[in-house]
């Protein structure tokens, strides 16, 4: 197994990313302690070492994430690879379902997973996810409305659910 990475400028924050040759597992935007405590957890999954280099699924991502920036691409095909528990399978997997530009809450996505009340469990599922804005993390808020918990950080969650409902059809005014 080979863990490839690399920084993608990107219109909020330069982006450390990484693929195996299955699919991205890295595309993170946070403090350096929080990449530096992914980077170890994908060595420790894959049983190797993190190293700089090129590869076909990166150049996608960076196509794709440069596609998504400019308003132009809503749902990402980058594939995937990203070891987790079944648990944070299950949520992650609910997550690339919410819609471009919206929102759904940490209990509502606990009660259609099967598991109302499991608010808090949705949430940590949600911290784990170490390939942002492709698994749109950043989509989930809270009950109330207000923003929690975001990995890179709260001002760049609503960076970037404003970017979403800047491009959004289903904005406020969509259709008038």
């Amino acid at each position: 197994m080979t863990l490839l990475a690399t920084t993608i400028d990107t219109p909020l924050c330069p982006m450390r990313a990484a693929t195996t040759d299955r699919g991205i597992c890295l595309l993170e935007m946070g403090s350096p302690e929080r990449r530096s405590r992914e980077t170890s957890e994908l060595e420790a999954a894959y049983g190797c070492t993190v190293q700089t280099g090129d590869h076909p699924l990166l150049d996608q991502l960076a196509g794709e994430l440069q596609a998504y920036f400019n308003g132009d691409l809503q749902q990402f095909t980058v594939p995937l690879d990203t070891p987790g528990t079944d648990w944070q399978q299950r949520v992650w997997s609910e997550l690339v379902k919410i819609p471009f530009g919206q929102t759904t809450s940490y209990g509502e996505l606990a009660t259609r997973l099967g598991n109302p009340g499991g608010s808090r469990a949705v949430g940590l599922a949600n911290g784990r996810n170490r390939v942002s804005i492709v698994i749109p993390c950043h989509r989930v808020i809270a009950s109330d409305g207000t923003l929690h918990g975001y990995g890179g950080g709260i001002e760049r969650k609503r960076w970037l659910l404003d970017h979403e409902q800047t491009h959004s059809s289903s904005g406020l005014f969509a259709g008038a």
